[in-house]
């Protein structure tokens, strides 16, 4: 899916970059659009971090005002409310068939709102009439709502002209840099507009304006960027892939219009093949998405954090608080990154589209008990004690489900555990809150890991594929 996210620059501008579903997407970026970024950001359904942006900034992300008599569609549009009239907005808007998706400015009475429900279509008019018993009815039958605007659409698209792409759009005016990234990500993004009244970081809350990402440049300066030369992303193609010391790098357009290697991967499930333990047994040459395969979350590519997570558990990893310290260090890893278990079917065993579709915990465990699971982590611990080696982390959460397994290989105290003879500070997730302090403390600590290059030039990279054969 694309997405869209905020990103700086070295005076403190603020831009949002539209990145389409290629990539390179930076990591843990949630699925989100540049309409649902413009005035704040829903870190989940209780967290909503507004944007304290100005009169002018706000005039710039609204067009077409109108009385309510013009409107027909009452759905993701913008009232300006009689601002003495506004209790009883409120108390209507408690109604079933009346949202406030947010109050824009409360001074100005300003409200996002969709009152769609309040509608109903008359096929023979052709037209949309609205309910006479709806909450929207009678706020206007009070004069409560007085004008109408037509929320910006950041629409963009990009068409392939022989040799480049020609990106277009729908707005007009917006108080952000807007950049849009092509369908190819052998493409950099390009700006879409200058802003008059640009908004700068200082105005976004603090909780917010450390998950922005940063770039060394100046956005009136500069028409396209590779966001991915500064900030880890990901990639879902590229015009060539390489793998290095377990970690994914892809090749990829520069700023400066040369071509070279990135990291978009540091946990490469494939590397398992070299622990697995069921290899010989199914004649596996390479490790392929022929078992059930676990995802990993990684927030950064120097993690301070390591979460280990049950393999067979689902998370609702898109509501996680991403501004979070401790999630913004943090690499959530699963003590088994496949499951090394070929799934006998009708036609021989589960093939690797079916594994694809095969995700939820219920259907895996028809398969795999905990018993079974205990011996397969039991047989192939050595890559999660690799990964731990190899991160070296600060400290180690057991999310649920995960201590039982721990605690029949290692030694576990009450705060720290021993992997291979080294004593990590260690905490269960439940607890995550009652010592916050502490292992906020510890996740701001250096990154003690390998550190891997995070940009790779063509030549080196010939040189290791060289070396490597």
């Amino acid at each position: 899916m694309s997405t869209a996210w905020y990103v700086a620059d070295e005076e403190g501008n603020v831009g949002i970059i539209d990145f389409n579903e290629n990539g390179p997407v930076p990591w843990e970026t949630e699925e989100t659009c540049v309409e649902e970024l413009v005035y704040g950001h829903r870190e989940d359904k209780k967290l909503y971090l507004p944007i304290a942006l100005t009169n002018e900034q706000i005039d710039d992300l609204m067009e077409n005002p109108h009385s309510p008599s013009e409107e027909e569609l009452w759905f993701d549009c913008i009232v300006q409310i009689d601002t003495n009239k506004e209790k009883d907005f409120l108390a209507l808007s408690e109604n079933p068939d009346f949202d406030i998706c947010l109050c824009i400015s409360k001074q100005r009475g300003l409200y996002w709102i969709d009152a769609f429900d309040c509608i109903v279509d008359d096929d023979i008019e052709q037209a949309c009439h609205i309910i006479s018993t709806s909450t929207l009815k009678k706020m206007l039958d009070m004069g409560i709502i007085q004008i109408v605007y037509k929320m910006n659409n950041f629409d963009m698209e990009d068409d392939w002209a022989g040799k480049e792409f020609v990106h277009s759009k729908r707005f007009a005016t917006a108080p952000y840099y807007i950049f849009h990234q092509p369908y190819s990500n052998s493409f950099l993004p390009k700006r879409m507009n200058k802003p008059e009244h640009p908004v700068v970081i200082d105005q976004f809350p603090i909780e917010l304006r450390r998950r922005v990402l940063k770039v060394p440049l100046n956005f009136k300066d500069v028409e396209s960027f590779q966001i991915a030369e500064w900030n880890p992303c990901s990639c879902m193609y590229s015009e060539d892939t390489q793998y290095v010391d377990g970690c994914r790098y892809d090749l990829l357009p520069m700023t400066d219009g040369t071509m070279a290697y990135v990291n978009t991967e540091i946990v490469e499930p494939s590397e398992f093949l070299k622990c697995c333990s069921e290899k010989e047994k199914y004649g596996c040459s390479d490790c392929k998405w022929c078992c059930y395969t676990n995802a990993d979350h990684c927030f950064t590519n120097k993690p301070t954090v390591l979460m280990i997570v049950n393999p067979l558990n689902q998370f609702d990893f898109w509501m996680h608080i991403k501004s979070d310290i401790i999630s913004w260090h943090c690499i959530w890893l699963p003590f088994l990154p496949r499951i090394p278990l070929k799934i006998p079917t009708k036609s021989g065993v589960l093939s690797s589209s079916e594994y694809e579709s095969f995700v939820s915990e219920q259907e895996i465990s028809k398969h795999v008990n905990q018993e079974q699971l205990l011996s397969f982590f039991r047989n192939n611990r050595k890559y999660l004690e690799d990964m731990i080696e190899r991160f070296n982390p600060r400290v180690i959460i057991l999310c649920e489900d995960t201590e039982a397994f721990m605690n029949s290989i290692y030694t576990l105290g009450t705060k720290y555990i021993v992997i291979n003879g080294v004593k990590y500070p260690m905490y269960k997730q439940n607890e995550i809150e009652h010592h916050r302090e502490e292992i906020e403390r510890l996740a701001l600590l250096p990154y003690r890991g390998k550190v891997m290059p995070h940009i790779i030039s063509v030549e080196e990279m010939n040189k290791i594929k060289k070396q490597d054969d």
